[in-house]
């Protein structure tokens, strides 16, 4: 096995503090990226709970189209004597279909409200990604400046590092 190549010690103050800059905001970056990464999967988690609901929704609307149909279709079938089961039947199916119009009102608030939490997590997902992209800009343009030996890279790198923080920090706000 080859020997792994020597990494030079940062002899210069100016490079051991822009090497202390670029892992600070590696740090940053990571937490940030973590964050938007478990924003995104509970996104996709509430749609798919959300859909799961509307489908749900769906089912109730066509059970409830279904018992009132029966019902009626029962009562208009049934001889003018009318049986008593008959007319039962068509009586609890006639309740059924108004006891799935309330279960949908409930399920509908539900969905709503799982969307809702998608968008939000989405959203947040969103301002990490930026967050994440001023971070990595920051750590490319603090990287410049060692190999440039120039401080402005390194406050430029510094003000975009800070940007992408900020812009990470007000992700926990949404």
């Amino acid at each position: 096995m080859p020997d792994a190549p020597e990494i030079p010690e940062a002899k210069d103050p100016f490079d051991k503090r822009v090497a202390l800059t670029i892992a600070i905001l590696a740090i940053c970056l990571s937490f940030i990226a973590n964050l938007g990464d478990n924003s995104k999967t509970s996104s996709i988690l509430r749609t798919s709970e959300a859909s799961d609901q509307w489908n749900y929704f769906q089912a109730k609307s066509t059970k409830a189209q279904l018992a009132a149909m029966h019902g009626d279709l029962i009562m208009r079938l049934s001889s003018d004597e009318r049986s008593d089961d008959a007319r039962n039947r068509a009586v609890q199916l006639g309740k059924d279909a108004q006891r799935y119009d309330v279960e949908k009102g409930e399920i509908k608030k539900q969905a709503e409200s799982l969307v809702a939490q998608a968008r939000n997590f989405s959203a947040v997902n969103d301002r990490c990604d930026q967050a994440a992209l001023l971070l990595q800009i920051a750590v490319i343009v603090c990287s410049v400046a060692i190999l440039g030996q120039s401080h402005k890279f390194w406050w430029l790198g510094m003000i975009l590092g800070v940007a992408g923080i900020v812009v990470g920090a007000t992700a926990y706000f949404i």
